[in-house]
């Protein structure tokens, strides 16, 4: 299929309403307490007793209403490979509702992506054949969004994906809005066609009703990022500014990756300021990105404030990956005191040093003449470990000189 036909295809579907057509796929007794069902259903291993403890607790509105029963249910059924029994109490859970319920169009789209978790997409499909054969409820671009998420969740990224799409779309009715086509983009990126998702994203700019916002640009700012394409990143970033769209986490989080990946961490860090000035909390992939940039290029002492940084701005809580980060280089450079500092902070928020590089902390105090901190250190690690971890540091401690 050529782009350019593709592309103004999917926005004729796009402006153009159809027709609601049918087959959108190819192919009394007494309960006990909602208590002692949750547990019974948490503690059954027997999937055929799941599924039977499943349908008899269906007519209650409590059990309908729980959503995380449903989840274990399935995902209990699934790790048997039970999907028959799968899809036994899915199809109940659809014939013993209330018409309430199945007026519901999220009720549908609960029950479309409980078939998608157990990775049975021909049935989350013909869940839609249901809807529009009840006329129950009406389809809304959540139920687009639903179907290319059961695509999107079981990697399938090929030509069925847009032929679903297209498919879906003509025979509901329903108008593909940003989210849709944003779901269309992350597609593309995941199959590696970033160039396909950036010339969708310029129809959407010049010619479609529907125009890109900022996740639209986040996402070719990521497909570029991880296929190291610099300059079509760059210009992406222009874009967004161009079009006067406010930059996001995600927007600054892929542009101090950028950064750091170019071995430009001060530019990050700078980038960081920007961000939290302009009202945009950073996560710990902030920080983390400029942490490991900088012990990459060997500017510790920068990292160490980052780190010092993330502490006192609040934004977050201590993650270990920034700590292990900075220990780790520091001894590999030979910094003993910065990483034995780093090490003792690890210890004291009770997390468990990096082995190697504890290993190679304690082999430098002790050349260094510094056996007393290297018994404590040994210590206090140890006093960390359980079982089979407990047993591989002790193989590692035999090899040292304490």
């Amino acid at each position: 299929m050529a782009m350019a036909a593709y592309l103004s295809r999917m926005f004729r579907l796009s402006t153009t309403q159809q027709t609601p057509l049918r087959n959108f796929s190819s192919s009394s007794t007494s309960h006990p307490s909602f208590r002692a069902l949750k547990s019974a259903i948490k503690s059954e291993q027997d999937p055929l007793k799941v599924a039977k403890l499943f349908e008899s607790s269906i007519s209650i509105p409590t059990f309908r209403r729980y959503r995380p029963l449903f989840t274990l249910s399935v995902h209990k059924l699934t790790r048997s490979k039970r999907f028959d029994l799968i899809d036994r109490i899915l199809s109940k859970s659809i014939t013993d509702s209330p018409a309430p319920q199945l007026a519901s169009e999220g009720f549908w789209l609960r029950i479309v992506m409980l078939y998608s978790q157990a990775g049975m997409v021909d049935n989350a499909l013909k869940v839609f054949d249901e809807m529009l054969q009840r006329k129950t409820c009406t389809l809304t671009e959540k139920s687009l969004c639903g179907v290319l998420s059961v695509m999107l969740d079981n990697k399938i990224y090929d030509d069925k994906f847009h032929q679903t799409y297209e498919t879906f779309v003509k025979k509901t009715g329903v108008s593909p809005g940003v989210k849709s086509f944003n779901l269309v983009l992350k597609a593309h990126v995941k199959a590696g066609r970033v160039d396909q998702a950036q010339e969708l994203v310029t129809e959407m700019e010049s010619k479609g009703d529907v125009k890109p916002d900022i996740g639209s640009y986040n996402l070719l700012l990521g497909g570029y990022l991880d296929s190291g394409k610099k300059s079509a990143f760059d210009t992406v970033v222009k874009r967004i500014s161009e079009n006067g769209l406010e930059p996001n986490l995600i927007t600054y989080n892929h542009r101090i990756l950028r950064y750091c990946k170019n071995k430009e961490c001060a530019r990050a860090r700078k980038l960081l300021d920007e961000m939290i000035s302009k009202g945009v909390e950073p996560d710990s992939s902030s920080y983390n990105a400029i942490i490991f940039g900088f012990c990459k290029v060997g500017d510790l002492e920068s990292a160490r404030k980052v780190l010092e940084k993330m502490m006192s701005d609040g934004y977050v809580k201590a993650t270990s990956f920034g700590y292990y980060t900075l220990m780790k280089h520091m001894v590999e450079e030979g910094e003993l005191d910065g990483g034995l500092q780093v090490c003792k902070d690890i210890i004291q928020k009770k997390w468990v040093p990096p082995f190697e590089a504890t290993k190679l902390l304690v082999n430098g105090l002790v050349k260094d003449s510094k056996a007393d901190e290297a018994k404590e250190i040994v210590g206090n690690f140890k006093n960390r470990l359980r079982g089979s971890a407990l047993e591989s540091w002790g193989k590692i401690e035999a090899s040292l000189p304490i």
